[in-house]
């Protein structure tokens, strides 16, 4: 207990000290002081600097933590759902569904009436998600469930790859510059979206915590014990696709996180408790999202991502054929 609390106190200060860093770094300096009148005397503040901090940097330290911690809790509760270290929003093509949303929202004119384009990828993420879901419910083996969920990917792609080869100039450019990915994209408007989007998902995943917590058991077993696994299943995994789906909106498509950051927090913890890894993982993906993010612009935030991502996963896979090669 005592080594949990000082990882949490750890990464949570590390967290709030990025978030700051984020905030008073970039082209133009602004200094700790200007910071904190500007968060408690606005009246005071320079207009400049105000302007840079609320419309451009808190949005962007905000779209990062929410990235981060929202992406994890993702790829965790879909590792525990399939019983597979590889799964994740990206891997399992939830997030290439949200891709396919905003691809019909912005190539080809659907306009998902009042959700725009935030609606549209959470609507793609849950279509995938069902798809995965009716596989898992055929594939008991879950190597065979990674193939098929990369096979839906690749699928979603290909259409996705259709609208493109059809759209005209300023839609393409459009989707172009939100399939980067990046945190920049956020705009202050657009928060209190992300966040509602964001603690609908966590809201989902918590109330089925007992359910997260035995399931690596088997459904059996977690019947036995009287948890409502279909129900508690179909909970999850919308909680899931919803929090891959805002994501995918806000800060468009983001790797890595979601598979990567989950074993960082066993790493870390060393528990399958959920109770400690829900919190645990949100602090990392937070953490690392918000690292990856004071990078230079010019560097894509996905090449980023992978340089901290492909390692973990090389070593969850050297680590699993170690153990006799199954995952």
């Amino acid at each position: 207990m005592r080594r949990n609390l000082i990882c949490f106190g750890t990464l949570f200060i590390g967290v709030l000290v990025l978030f700051v860093w984020t905030l008073v770094s970039g082209p133009v300096d602004v200094s700790l002081s200007d910071l904190a009148v500007a968060l408690f005397s606005p009246d005071r503040a320079e207009p400049f600097h105000a302007k840079i901090l609320w419309e451009l940097r808190f949005p962007r330290a905000l779209a990062a933590v929410l990235a981060g911690a929202s992406l994890s809790v993702s790829g965790l509760c879909l590792q525990t759902v399939f019983r597979n270290p590889l799964c994740g929003p990206y891997v399992l093509g939830i997030s290439s569904g949200a891709s396919l949303g905003v691809a019909l929202a912005l190539l080809a004119g659907f306009g998902f009436g009042a959700f725009g384009v935030l609606g549209a990828a959470s609507l793609g993420a849950i279509l995938v998600t069902q798809v995965v879901l009716v596989l898992a419910s055929r594939f008991k083996n879950a190597s065979v469930l990674l193939v098929a969920g990369l096979m839906v990917g690749y699928f979603v792609n290909a259409l996705v790859n259709v609208l493109v080869a059809g759209a005209d100039a300023e839609s393409l450019q459009a989707y172009v510059s939100w399939g980067l990915g990046g945190f920049t994209r956020l705009t202050l408007p657009a928060v209190p979206g992300f966040i509602a989007a964001s603690a609908v998902g966590f809201a989902l995943v918590l109330v089925s915590m007992r359910y997260l917590n035995v399931v690596r058991m088997g459904d059996d077993f977690a019947r036995g014990l009287g948890v409502a696994v279909h129900r508690s299943r179909i909970m999850v995994l919308l909680g899931s696709s919803i929090l891959a789906g805002a994501t995918t909106a806000y800060c468009g498509p983001v790797a890595f996180i979601g598979i990567a950051v989950p074993h960082l927090a066993f790493m870390v913890f060393r528990t399958t408790n959920h109770r400690i890894l829900l919190p645990g993982v949100s602090l990392c993906g937070a953490f690392l999202a918000l690292l990856a993010g004071l990078f230079p612009v010019s560097i894509p935030l996905n090449a980023i991502l992978s340089i901290v991502g492909v390692p973990v996963i090389l070593y969850v896979l050297l680590k699993g054929s170690n153990r006799g090669g199954a995952l």
